[in-house]
């Protein structure tokens, strides 16, 4: 038997701006952006567990599955930078 790497967990350095973006809240509490609207603008990559916290500093997390993850995050950091500037 042979053990193939399948998924691989990314980690992103955001900006100050980046992070402020990700942290902004609704009156009601609501994240602005929420991991289900950036899941929703990653579709359909293979890319799940996506995480921001101020508790891990200013990283944002995901993992890619499949087996072209190069591509694959190259990919999520270009839409990212659209979405975040």
């Amino acid at each position: 038997m042979k053990a193939e790497v399948y998924s691989i967990t990314y980690r992103i350095p955001l900006t100050d701006a980046q992070q402020a973006r990700l942290d902004r809240k609704w009156p009601d509490g609501d994240p602005f952006i929420s991991p289900e609207k950036i899941d929703s603008l990653l579709e359909p990559l293979q890319v799940e567990n996506i995480y921001w916290s101020h508790h891990t500093g200013q990283y944002l997390y995901f993992t890619v599955y499949g087996d072209d993850r190069e591509a694959t995050v190259a990919e999520v950091v270009e839409r990212l930078e659209r979405k975040l500037g």
